[in-house]
């Protein structure tokens, strides 16, 4: 039962994550390579919405800077989030510590220090990404 509720626990962190980052950076794992990774998620975002309303060049203009500060608002709430999930995982493991064998909650940690290590991974370079666009 503990088992089940932690797959659920991370299916549900993962999907979010997932959602997120497809949404708001306009890919989602494999299927975005090329074109749109190597423009960078503001351009990408904000190609797509230049695209969608069919904004004139003197639109464009005064859009722009709007655009760009709503991702560095998304960056910091996709900052925290990942932060409060950080600390949701790491109270799940203080929760079920009581309920596992020794063995058990090695395993579990070691399932979640990958996790966290291959999405911390993830997010750096994609800021490498970003970071290299911009100059």
């Amino acid at each position: 039962m503990a088992a089940t509720f932690v797959i659920g626990i991370l299916i549900g962190a993962l999907a979010t994550g997932l959602f997120a980052r497809q949404f708001y950076h306009g890919r989602g794992g494999k299927r975005g390579e090329g074109r749109e990774m190597r423009e960078g998620r503001r351009g990408t975002l904000t190609e797509k919405i230049f695209k969608v309303v069919k904004a004139d060049s003197s639109q464009k203009k005064l859009m722009k800077p709007i655009i760009d500060q709503t991702m560095s608002r998304l960056d910091e709430v996709e900052e925290k989030s990942n932060n409060d999930a950080y600390a949701q995982l790491d109270s799940l493991k203080t929760k079920l510590r009581p309920i596992l064998a020794a063995e058990q909650m090695e395993r579990l940690e070691h399932f979640l220090s990958a996790k966290r290590k291959s999405h911390e991974s993830e997010e750096k370079r994609e800021h490498e990404r970003e970071h290299d666009h911009r100059h």
